[in-house]
């Protein structure tokens, strides 16, 4: 073997024999370790079960020094008889441990007897053969032997216990061990004259009372952000306050008396320490404020008999909910700007309560949309609970008038897609080619027209919010007028004032009286507002004001005389005056109500009588824009044909006048375009025939021809046959037009016709036009728009019109027998150019707005 081999199985050799004298020796020390470590984890475990600290303070101290001393002896009676292995020692383990015979490792450190050649080469491979055993040495585990010792293992059930009092100590264990260690000895006498005094003041919003602390300690538990108050008089050195080792001085207030506060958030000892010695102490829990809890008791949703969003509601606090509130988001856009309603809680901040809240919603534009509400309660700390979200649909107000109606659903539309302006344009667009429907009252349709303007000129996010506000008030005004407006803001001013006069009698205080003069000036307003309201109309259909005959007339002269004598009384101290101008108010406010009442139902009656008649004319105007659509299918159509037969080369084809403008478009996209047009055309035919039929209990035999003609002209735009497809669109304009004839005669037959000015005019030409539908004869050539169709001019057709009225003859439109507007028609215009004027020198308008207003003068 070389020497440098010789050296590496040497070295080998020493780190075994080192790692083999250690566990050796931990064999050896491991066992005389164990009492020691057994008795100190038995003083562990009752430290953890927090024993030691509730002891008398001797027997504590006697404990922690029996422990102390007996784990001490136990050690040093057993180290005394370790003995730290050698060599040799470790030699033998190594050759046990590896199972090798005959003790090879002895034969490193031989010597041959003989020196012969001989025997040293037999002694050289002897060696060698020991050195290649040192590869495959082997420690072993050491085994200490305490199963001998501990044949009943209770070393385990010490380790087991130790766990579980750690289990139970929880964060506490620190804390517990640490007591353990330091007995709390008896206090000597306090310095003469000494006194401490604490006490604890919980947080506002638990309306709890302070708590005073025994000097001589004990638990106490408060509630978060509790204010610890400690005071100090007499003795000499400044205090200290002590709380789980975070130390804090007393401030001086004077030589002998001191005070110290803090805020507790956490738990733990709490002493008042001074010198060393504790002259008080407690043992404090903090307890942590938890978040409020909310539920629905019921799923929310329509009040009974009522328009009002019913809100079942239940909550509960530690200490209190002081706010609750019920949020909305609309389930089709959970994230747009959620809807809060707040609800009222009874009796201040109180720990549990429920109740139901009724919510007028009506109003909002989530109205009849589903919603996902949820209740959000709160406490004074500011934590919030909320409950499980509940899907309903948000409660709306049901409208009788078609125009009401039509508003209502373009903006729910809006609320639903606010980025799709352009279906409520078009909605709206609708509304404005039917100026009828609004009767005299110009101001609503010009109304129209702005919130048309808005949406198409204003791209900003508020101008949604903007329109829809104001199609709530345009629907509102269509459906119950302007007199029952202030009708209802007249209400709500009334019992306002009757409110503040209340007050005011109970506690005549300079505030209450000018709070009561406040409402009184606006009920004084309202008054003006609502006789205004009447007056106009009044004036609007040619009425006088109601009033009850039994009693004099009223004026708004004398509604202001009297409430502006309350207002003085109310002014001058005078209750008891002011309470008797107030009754008589009620009592004139009342008999106005009464005499709207009664006009009302006379009202009512006749509008009974024209409904069915005003539900046939409505489907005359949908008759009427079903002609005018076909009519620019026949545009279409006849623009086509012109362009594929030309009569000559190079030539373009001639302008047609009644032809809309168009981009170049591939003719093969236009065609099938127009024919889906044709086929929702023929199904809105359909719907119209069955519901007309419906109402008069016929179908006149003229739509079945144009259903007919319409199902041709789909076809043929389908096979591509556009010469035909006008053929047949003509005779579909033609059945059409006197299908309408046929349904104006049915209905006079079945309801007879109307007084003028019911729900629509009449011209002097005997033309029906309550939804804009010509019924007079040879308006065959004329498309639904009133403009003529292609040749119309040239046909056999003395009785044409051209758009303006005026009647064909010989190819030449002649005025002989255009009417001259009567004087309600010319009444009408001049309340348009009022009311356009108006608005116009409304400078804070949109300038786009100003604009548009501004031609529209023009034309005056």
């Amino acid at each position: 073997m070389s020497d440098g081999a010789a050296r590496q199985v040497l070295h080998r050799l020493a780190e075994r024999r080192a790692l083999a004298r250690a566990a050796i020796l931990f064999e050896r020390v491991w066992p005389v370790l164990w009492p020691p470590l057994a008795v100190i984890g038995v003083f562990l475990w009752l430290a953890l079960l927090d024993i030691p600290r509730r002891l008398p303070p001797f027997v504590h101290l006697g404990l922690l020094l029996l422990t102390g001393g007996l784990a001490l002896g136990l050690l040093v009676r057993g180290l005394r008889g370790v003995r730290v292995p050698d060599d040799a020692q470790a030699d033998r383990r190594l050759e046990r441990a590896s199972g090798l015979r005959h003790r090879p490792l002895s034969v490193l450190s031989d010597r041959p007897a003989s020196e012969d050649a001989a025997g040293s080469a037999l002694w050289a491979a002897h060696v060698a053969r020991a050195a290649g055993q040192i590869r495959r040495l082997r420690i072993g585990v050491p085994r200490p032997g305490l199963a001998r010792r501990d044949p009943r293992a209770f070393r385990a059930g010490l380790i087991l216990a130790l766990i579980a009092a750690l289990v139970i100590a929880g964060p506490d264990a620190p804390s517990r061990i640490a007591a353990a260690f330091e007995p709390t000895l008896p206090r000597g006498p306090a310095a003469p004259g000494t006194e401490v005094q604490a006490w604890i003041t919980p947080p506002a919003y638990t309306r709890l009372a302070p708590i005073f602390l025994k000097p001589e300690g004990g638990a106490v538990s408060v509630p978060a952000g509790a204010q610890f108050t400690a005071s100090v008089t007499g003795g000499s050195g400044t205090p200290s306050l002590v709380l789980d080792g975070h130390a804090s001085a007393f401030a001086a207030l004077d030589a002998g008396s001191f005070q110290a506060e803090r805020a507790l958030t956490q738990g733990g000892r709490l002493a008042v320490r001074r010198d060393g010695r504790d002259l008080a102490a407690w043992d404090l829990t903090v307890v942590a404020d938890r978040p409020p809890e909310a539920h629905w008791s019921e799923p929310p949703g329509r009040a009974a008999a009522s328009q009002q969003t019913r809100l079942p509601w239940d909550v509960r606090d530690d200490y209190g909910v002081t706010g609750l509130q019920a949020e909305f988001r609309l389930e089709a856009r959970p994230d747009a700007s959620p809807l809060t309603a707040s609800i009222p809680l009874a009796g201040g901040t109180a720990k549990a309560a429920h109740g139901v809240s009724q919510q007028d919603l009506t109003a909002h534009p989530w109205a009849g949309l589903p919603v996902i509400g949820t209740l959000v309660a709160r406490d004074a700390t500011g934590q919030t609970g909320r409950s499980a979200p509940a899907t309903f649909v948000l409660p709306e107000r049901p409208f009788r008038n078609e125009v009401a109606r039509a508003l209502i659903a373009l903006r729910k539309g809006l609320s639903l897609r606010p980025d799709d302006r352009e279906s409520a344009l078009t909605g709206l667009d609708t509304l404005l080619m039917t100026p009828q429907a609004f009767g005299t009252d110009s101001g609503a349709y010009l109304n129209l027209s702005a919130i048309y303007f808005l949406l198409l000129v204003d791209k900003t996010a508020g101008a949604i919010e903007q329109a829809q506000d104001r199609m709530w008030q345009l629907a509102l005004h269509m459906e119950e007028g302007q007199t029952e407006q202030t009708a209802r803001a007249l209400e709500a001013a009334r019992q306002a004032a009757r409110e503040a006069l209340e007050q005011a009698t109970r506690d005549p205080s300079e505030a209450n009286r000018q709070a009561l003069d406040q409402k009184l000036k606006e009920l004084e307003q309202a008054i003006q507002r609502h006789m205004q309201a009447m007056l106009e109309d009044a004036q609007r259909r040619n009425e006088a004001l109601p009033y009850d005959p039994d009693a004099r007339q009223l004026s708004n002269r004398d509604l202001e005389r009297m409430a502006e004598q309350a207002r003085e009384a109310a002014r001058q101290g005078r209750m008891q005056d002011a309470q008797q101008r107030m009754a008589e108010l009620e009592r004139m406010l009342d008999q106005l109500r009464g005499a709207r009442a009664d006009s009302a139902q006379q009202q009512q009656q006749q509008q009974q009588r024209n409904a069915q008649r005003q539900r046939g004319r409505q489907q005359m105007g949908a008759l009427q824009d079903m002609i005018g659509r076909e009519g620019g299918l026949l545009d279409h159509a006849d623009r086509r044909t012109e362009e594929t037969m030309r009569l000559r080369p190079n030539q373009p084809p001639a302008p047609n006048p009644n032809a809309a403008p168009t981009e170049a478009a591939d003719p093969n996209a236009e065609r099938q375009a127009d024919q889906r047009v044709q086929q929702a055309l023929r199904r809105a035919l359909g719907e119209l025939m069955q519901q007309f039929g419906d109402l008069t209990g016929e179908i006149p035999p003229s739509l079945g021809e144009a259903d007919q003609a319409m199902r041709e002209s789909a076809q043929q735009l389908a096979e591509g046959k556009d010469k035909a497809a006008g053929d047949s669109q003509r005779a579909a304009i033609a059945a059409l037009q006197k299908g309408g004839r046929e349904m104006s005669q049915s209905m006079q037959k079945q309801f007879g016709s109307g007084q003028p000015g019911e729900d629509g005019d009449s011209d002097q030409d005997g033309q029906q036009s309550g939804m804009g539908l010509s019924l007079q004869d040879g308006q065959n050539d004329r498309d639904g728009r009133g403009a003529p169709l292609p040749g119309a001019p040239d046909r056999a057709n003395p009785g044409g019109r051209d758009p303006f009225g005026r009647q064909y003859n010989q190819g030449r439109a002649e005025a002989g027998d255009v009417v001259v507007p009567e004087e309600r028609e010319r009444q009408r215009t001049q309340a348009i150019q009022e009311e356009l004027r108006r608005r116009g020198a409304e400078r804070e308008r949109p300038q786009q707005e100003l604009d548009y207003i501004d031609r529209l003068l023009k034309q005056f």
